[in-house]
């Protein structure tokens, strides 16, 4: 396995993630972004820190590089200027940003993430599984950050379209 820091890394800024009181988890508003190499050319890990109190633990997004081109994104973390520089990195090499899946239904810490995510790639489909924000009230996507068009659905198999393939 190898890491990548991006040149971002030394400014704060880069690392900052200003709607933090969303979730107000340590580290607050400064969200450094460690990405690695799990399986070369192929799978990424992005992790970022999350805690309480004296816990503190990692929260990861996967990047997966798809055989025909692109990348998909499963469970996104802040999109911090450094984050998106990394995945941009890969997008050089490898194309776009196509797909971003959210599969955790409990994961809050992935929730309040995936909008703001998707609308750093908005050539990416958005997946989701059924009945996301359905406590206490079931408000429209649109209202929680998602991108105007109506993200997929993992159980309405008409509106998903086929991954790509060999």
């Amino acid at each position: 396995m190898s890491a990548n820091c991006s040149p971002l890394l030394p400014n704060r800024r880069n690392m900052a993630w200003p709607f933090w009181p969303v979730v107000p988890l340590y580290p607050y508003g400064q969200r450094p972004t460690l990405r690695t190499e799990v399986v070369k050319e192929s799978v990424w890990s992005f992790d970022q820190f999350q805690g309480i109190f004296y816990v503190v633990v990692p929260i990861r997004m996967t990047v997966v590089r798809l055989e025909p081109g692109g990348l998909l994104v499963y469970s996104p973390v802040a999109p911090t200027p450094q984050c998106i520089a990394l995945v941009r990195e890969l997008e050089e090499r490898y194309g776009a940003v196509k797909y971003i899946l959210l599969s955790t239904v409990t994961g809050i810490e992935h929730k309040v993430f995936v909008g703001p995510f998707a609308r750093r790639f908005p050539q990416a489909q958005v997946y989701l599984t059924p009945n996301q924000w359905s406590f206490p009230l079931n408000l429209p996507l649109p209202w929680l950050g998602l991108p105007a068009i109506a993200p997929n659905s993992f159980l309405q198999t008409a509106l998903w379209p086929p991954l790509p393939t060999r």
